[in-house]
């Protein structure tokens, strides 16, 4: 019973790989709070998607909540510029009225005119 073990250099190619990518998406993620909060959003909209029927009145939305009473933190890279205006612009075609836009445009433009929060 010779079962063939990876050799060691396949093994550290894999971790190293593996090291390589994940650590960069989380550290983008906590160098940005925006950009965290950003995508905190869409996981909380996947969860209430995935919820059958319609979603329950006294269902927690803290992320939608935080996004409207703002302030929301200044964008620290460009990327969370862009993605906080691009969840602007996605709010502003399927809500009426949310302050959560005018909040996210106000982070964005932070970053833009260079200011810290």
């Amino acid at each position: 019973m010779s079962e063939r073990s990876p050799s060691r250099r396949s093994l550290l190619k894999g971790a190293t790989a593996a090291l390589l990518t994940v650590p960069a998406t989380i550290t983008a993620l906590e160098a940005d709070p925006l950009r965290a909060l950003v995508a905190a959003y869409r996981d909380e909209c996947a969860r209430l998607n995935a919820i059958p029927g319609d979603i329950p009145d006294d269902e927690p939305t803290p992320v939608w909540e935080a996004l409207n009473e703002g302030p929301l933190p200044v964008a620290a890279t460009k990327e969370g510029a862009m993605d906080a205006l691009r969840l602007a612009i996605e709010m502003h075609k399927d809500f009426t009225y949310t302050k959560a836009v005018p909040n996210l445009m106000q982070a964005a433009l932070g970053f833009l005119e260079g200011g810290i929060s």
